[in-house]
């Protein structure tokens, strides 16, 4: 019986509370048995610590897909690391300043440059610069997220388009879950908070994604009663329900994702995405 272990996570921007969540499950023979879903730790320095923890313990075939991004834009990261061509790089340049030269040297570059976006990010509809500030907050999503990476990376972890260069562990994807609604034809807004634009309470609409996750997405899902009613009650748990979502898929057909080798400068493309990150989304339902 073929299994893969999979994990959806929901990184926090908030800025005074941490509102991390996490889904696991079990891809088995193409059906998706979820386990577990939960927020961690609100302080974000235990969240990370409790998150970590739960990455290490994952088998070498599961696969992770995590919602922050991965690195940032090119100009920006030649300002933390100017010789860097790979995101380990960025984030080793990243972790060895720490949060506040981050932050600083960030906001000074804005200030200069603009929010600049990634490559592939202008793929999709929804996603903001890694170095927007507020609404949300970008910047400790993507610093405490690049830490994280390095850490895992030298655990061994896999992450795409990287190559392996001799790593064996789980696979580290970076998603968004609301690229992921909208692509499979379900509401990608208004589902997470209530306001002048949606009459409707958000739980409501958060009950109608759940009710065609599964006929949409293509995965076949397995959702217990418990954690049905916590993906209705807070969205940092649908989210990272998505995630995982996206996991599966990644495992089931690789083909059904948009890659970094499908414009005409390939080559760019793709050099751009080892130093900047990719967001991983199936393409659009037609």
């Amino acid at each position: 019986m073929a299994e893969t272990h999979i994990l959806g996570v929901d990184f926090s921007g908030a800025e005074k509370t941490n509102t991390t969540a996490v889904t696991r499950g079990i891809l088995r023979n193409d059906v998706l048995e979820l386990e577990w879903c939960n927020q961690l730790s609100k302080k974000r320095e235990d969240a990370l610590y409790e998150l970590k923890g739960q990455l290490l313990d994952l088998k070498k075939n599961a696969v992770a897909a995590m919602d922050f991004p991965f690195s940032v834009p090119w100009d920006f990261a030649h300002w933390l690391d100017p010789r860097a061509v790979m995101m380990p790089e960025v984030w080793d340049a990243a972790k060895n300043k720490g949060y506040s030269a981050f932050e600083k040297l960030a906001r000074f570059f804005v200030r200069r440059h603009g929010e600049m976006m990634r490559w592939g990010d202008t793929n999709f509809g929804g996603p903001v610069s890694p170095l927007h500030e507020f609404n949300p907050s970008m910047l400790k999503m993507t610093y405490y997220g690049m830490c994280l990476l390095h850490k895992l990376r030298n655990e061994g972890f896999r992450v795409p388009p990287l190559e392996d260069d001799g790593c064996e562990g789980p696979i580290l994807l970076e998603t968004m879950p609301g690229v992921l609604l909208r692509n499979f034809g379900l509401p990608a807004r208004n589902y997470k908070t209530k306001n002048q634009s949606n009459k409707k309470c958000p739980e409501d609409t958060r009950e109608k994604i759940l009710s065609r996750l599964e006929s949409l997405s293509g995965v076949k899902i397995k959702i217990p009663d418990d954690i049905r009613e916590k993906c209705v009650d807070n969205h940092d748990c649908l989210d990272s329900l998505v995630a995982a979502i996206g996991a599966a898929l990644w495992v089931q057909d690789k083909s059904k994702f948009l890659t970094p080798c499908e414009s005409i400068d390939a080559n760019e493309e793709i050099q751009a995405a080892k130093l900047e990150g990719w967001i991983y989304a199936p393409r659009p339902i037609s």
